[in-house]
C-alpha cells in the first residue's frame, strides 16, 4: 500500500485508486477508458441516476457513476482546498469546500430558471449555459474528474432546452485554458499569494459558440430533470 500524504493521493502524487495502479500515466489511460464507457451509459439514458433537478446532488450522482470503477471517493465532495497550475504558469483557484452548498444553491436557481424558461433565443440559451458552466467550474467540488463530470452535467442540462453540445468541436488544450481563465486565476507571489487576473469569459464563449447547436428531436426526449 503506497504511503498516503493526504486523503486522495499517495506519496508520489498519484490518486489512490481501486485498481492498485501506482503509475500516474497508466492511471490516466485506464481511468479515461472506464469513464468514457460510464459517460455513454448516462448520456444514452441506459442508467437512471435517480436525481431530479440540476444541482449539486446531480453533479455528485454523475461523478459517482463515472468514477465508480476507479475511486472510493467517487461522488464525494473534496475536503481540501484545490488549485491547478496552467500551461502559462498561472494558477487557477477553486472554491473553498465550506462554500459548496451555498454556491450550488444559488447555481441551482440558475439551472432551474434555464430549464423552465420559454421563448429564449438560441443565443440566449447558449449564453445562459456559458454562465452556468463558468460558475460550476469555479466551484470544482471534487478532488479529480471535475471537467468530465461537468461536461456530462452540461450536456444533460442543455438538452432540456433543445441544445446539443458537441465537445468534439474543441480540444483538451483549448478547453482547459478557456475554463481556467473564466474563473479565479493569476500569478503566485512567493508561491503563496495569488495576484488575481480579471475573469475572461470570451474564450469559453467562443468554444460554446462552436460546439452548441439545436438538438435533434430524439435528444430532447426523456427529460432528465424538472417539470416545465
Amino acid at each position: 500500500m503506497p504511503n498516503v500524504v493526504n486523503s486522495y493521493t499517495d506519496a508520489n502524487g498519484v490518486y489512490c485508486n481501486k485498481l492498485g495502479i501506482a503509475d500516474a500515466a497508466q492511471l490516466r489511460l485506464v481511468e479515461y477508458d472506464l469513464v468514457a464507457l460510464r459517460s455513454d451509459e448516462i448520456l444514452s439514458r441506459r442508467v437512471d441516476l435517480g436525481v431530479r433537478g440540476f444541482g449539486l446532488a446531480r453533479q455528485q450522482a454523475i461523478h459517482a457513476h463515472l468514477f465508480q470503477d476507479v475511486y472510493d471517493w467517487a461522488g464525494k465532495t473534496r475536503t481540501v482546498s484545490s488549485s491547478k497550475r496552467m500551461e502559462s504558469g498561472m494558477v487557477s483557484v477553486f472554491a473553498d469546500p465550506g462554500t459548496f452548498e451555498e454556491c450550488w444553491q444559488r447555481l441551482e436557481g440558475q439551472t432551474h430558471a434555464f430549464v423552465i424558461a420559454s421563448g429564449l433565443t438560441f443565443e440566449q440559451k447558449r449564453e445562459a449555459l456559458v454562465e452556468i458552466f463558468v460558475e460550476a467550474n469555479r466551484i470544482h467540488p471534487f478532488p479529480e474528474g471535475n471537467g468530465r463530470s461537468l461536461q456530462v452535467f452540461m450536456k444533460e442540462l442543455a438538452r432540456e432546452q433543445g441544445v446539443e453540445l458537441d465537445y468534439g468541436k474543441t480540444n483538451a488544450k483549448e478547453w482547459n485554458a478557456a475554463s481556467a481563465v473564466s474563473g479565479i486565476h493569476g500569478w503566485l507571489l512567493e508561491r503563496q499569494y495569488l495576484i488575481p487576473n480579471p475573469p475572461d469569459l470570451e474564450p469559453i464563449r467562443r468554444i460554446f459558440a462552436d460546439m452548441a447547436h439545436p438538438a435533434a428531436l430524439e435528444s430532447r426526449k426523456g427529460s432528465c430533470g424538472l417539470q416545465r
